[in-house]
């Protein structure tokens, strides 16, 4: 098998976190950090297998707890390779500050935010050690990134106990400011039939919610919608499309050991060592990399026959193997999903089609939509700028 070269690796910076989310795969929180050496030959190895081009996020545990260590990451990185390496980051937000947006805004590098929902929905299952929840902390930090960044991912995971909130928290989000909400099930949760069906309320409540806010020009994205939409007016997805594990992206723990995906990292001990695929010391061990490309890639038995196949937008080997323990198994949780959701994003997107939404027709079939959106909003936010002056 021919493997390709890297274009994205998450660095897990460490293994601790303030928070205690209760679907976190990430295992116990403890101070195990990355060294400065260790993030440097990161950075070299990096840059060696990527020719030169890829973009880093810095994971965790909750990286933000090494900001230090992120400005002398980068500033080696700039002085050695100049912009060719990006820098991303995936925060819980409650260390956000001006200094960091600064840095960020200097280096041009973009985070996403995970916030699951309004306060009740989010204070469920994103709690602070001491058992206190985090939104307040994060909602008076909103304002700022927005403005940092408009465009910022919301991330928002959903589990049985939160399924009532879904609608609600969503369009909570939206009402904040955030124009893109990345939101995915919690697949290792107890899912029961019961919340399926409740789930299946929530989403068509907020798929004329969407309808709206597409027929009065609101731009919005909402992945259950957006994702699955886009294989309905453009293409199926192919192999490695949603996820490329071990491949063209790829997840480098605090101790330098390389794995496919950062839901394989754990605690980077003894437990976790048959899922490395190499060492940023001595480089990939490339008959490891290349089974678990070439697991990913199977074609897998639950989806032969499908009429789903090529549609369904959450399948992920990363997410079968937390799952299932089996890259090639799929939990049945996301087949029961996509075929509960399926039909209400196609009858969602019927209706847009058939009201003739100049909104819905541009974003899913003009290839210059992100363009020429780019450029409206910069417009439009040039004149209010004009305004306010």
């Amino acid at each position: 098998m021919t493997l390709s070269q890297v274009k994205y690796a998450a660095l897990c910076l460490t293994h601790n976190c303030n928070l205690r989310c209760t679907y976190c795969y990430a295992g116990e929180k403890i101070n195990k950090r990355m060294s400065l050496e260790t993030a440097r030959r990161t950075v070299d190895f990096l840059a060696t297998q990527s020719n030169g081009s890829c973009v880093i996020t810095f994971f965790g545990g909750e990286p933000m707890l090494e900001f230090p260590l992120i400005r002398r990451i980068v500033a080696f990185s700039r002085e050695r390779y100049g912009r060719s390496i990006q820098f991303r980051m995936s925060t819980n937000g409650t260390l956000v500050d001006r200094e960091l947006l600064e840095f960020c805004r200097d280096h041009e590098m973009f985070f996403v935010l995970s916030i699951d929902g309004n306060q009740v929905q989010h204070d469920r299952i994103r709690r602070f050690a001491d058992g206190g929840g985090s939104y307040e902390r994060i909602a008076e930090r909103v304002s700022d990134i927005l403005k940092f960044n408009p465009y910022t991912i919301a991330v928002s995971v959903v589990v049985p106990e939160t399924v009532p909130f879904v609608a609600e928290g969503a369009r909570h989000l939206f009402a904040f400011g955030f124009r893109y909400v990345l939101q995915t099930l919690d697949y290792c949760a107890p899912w029961r039939s019961g919340d399926l069906r409740s789930l299946k309320k929530q989403y068509g409540s907020l798929s004329r919610f969407y309808f709206e806010s597409l027929s009065k020009g609101r731009k919005l994205y909402y992945s259950p919608f957006d994702e699955r939409i886009k294989t309905w007016a453009q293409k199926p997805y192919g192999k490695g499309d949603l996820c490329d594990l071990a491949n063209t992206q790829i997840a480098i723990a605090a101790s330098g050991r390389i794995y496919p995906c950062v839901q394989f990292i754990g605690t980077d001990d003894a437990s976790y060592l048959d899922n490395s695929i190499g060492d940023v010391r001595d480089g990939f061990d490339e008959s490891r990399r290349a089974w678990f490309v070439a697991e990913n890639y199977r074609d897998k038995e639950a989806c032969a026959g499908c009429a789903l196949a090529g549609r369904c937008a959450t399948y992920c080997g990363c997410v079968n193997w937390r799952a299932t323990g089996s890259l090639a198994a799929l939990p049945p949780i996301i087949c029961e999903h996509e075929r509960m959701l399926m039909p209400i994003v196609d009858k969602l997107a019927n209706r847009l089609w058939k009201h003739d939404v100049a909104l819905f027709e541009r974003k899913f079939y003009d290839k210059a939509f992100p363009l020429s959106s780019y450029i409206e909003d910069c417009m439009i936010s040039r004149r209010g700028a004009d305004v306010a002056d």
